[in-house]
């Protein structure tokens, strides 16, 4: 068995098909059925089931899959970063984040970065938290930084570092209706037309929050995947949304207050997530120093 061998096993999940991942690899089916017939008679044991309309996985064949898909992100990664040292003498970094990162620790942690290693070239990919996750599973990140609830179902595959703790917030144009000092219930809350994003940590805290009360949560009014729409919306209507309390400086937040409402309790953790059994490289290693050296003075820091 080899990297070669665990390619062509990919590609036939992927296409379901052996005659279209032969196709992929510009093979003939005869010379890919051999191939894959070797990768199992490496391990004496079927690991794909053939039917009469394509091809699934049998048992063991899944366990390989998230093998494999883990060899294939570490491979990925390695090659890259041996060739971002070969073009330069420090190398670079892709790292994910959110938008409550991005507009808090992580600028001055990478601006610290590149002060203390010149020649090093950074790539941010913004997004939300599940999309950046899959990115850094297949390799195409570095690390990760957001909320670490999203390694749940991964735990085998990405190690979370917890940096800071995080209450929810009700937030409200200034001069909205609720913008009054007084304090409000969950079901004063239900009665808010609300922006909320897609597939997020917060998403499901906000379902949770009125179920726990006993209230069907809300539908939408409008859903969003970024959240800088979602905050100018909100800036500029009757509209509500469920955000995380620390607060970015500069447009839209300059425009929003946050709603009273004691009976709110939700937080989540955020910090570090990267691929587990892997070494990071240099840069990647002083910018989460970096930033654990920053989180540790904040005031929602985890200690």
């Amino acid at each position: 068995m080899n990297h070669h061998h665990l390619r062509l096993f990919l590609s036939v999940l992927e296409h379901g098909s052996m005659s279209a991942a032969a196709h992929e690899f510009g093979m003939t089916h005869s010379a890919f059925s051999k191939q894959i017939g070797r990768l199992e008679a490496s391990f004496g044991i079927p690991l794909l089931e053939r039917l009469p309309r394509g091809i699934r996985p049998t048992a063991a064949g899944r366990l390989l899959a998230g093998h494999a898909r883990a060899v294939a992100a570490s491979y990925h990664s390695t090659v890259r970063h041996i060739d971002s040292v070969a073009k330069s003498q420090t190398g670079e970094l892709t790292v994910g984040a959110g938008y409550y990162w991005l507009n808090g620790l992580l600028p001055q942690a990478i601006t610290k970065l590149v002060e203390d290693y010149p020649g090093a070239r950074v790539k941010i990919v913004s997004g939300l938290p599940g999309n950046l996750t899959k990115q850094l599973l297949d390799g195409a990140l570095d690390l990760v930084f957001g909320p670490v609830a999203f390694r749940d179902g991964h735990t085998d595959k990405i190690e979370a570092e917890s940096l800071m703790r995080t209450d929810s917030a009700v937030l409200v144009r200034k001069g909205h209706t609720f913008d009054d000092g007084q304090k409000y219930s969950i079901e004063d809350l239900a009665l808010l037309k609300w922006v909320m994003l897609n597939g997020t940590v917060i998403r499901k805290s906000f379902d949770m929050l009125f179920e726990a009360n006993g209230i069907k949560p809300p539908e939408p009014t409008v859903e969003v995947d970024n959240a800088v729409t979602a905050l100018e919306l909100v800036a500029g209507s009757e509209m509500a949304t469920l955000a995380g309390s620390v607060t970015p400086l500069g447009t839209p937040w300059k425009d929003l207050v946050q709603v009273k409402c004691p009976d709110l309790v939700s937080w989540r953790d955020g910090g570090i997530l990267r691929r587990k059994y892997e070494m990071l490289p240099e840069l990647g290693e002083h910018l989460c120093d970096q930033v654990r050296k920053l989180a540790k003075s904040h005031i929602h820091a985890i200690v």
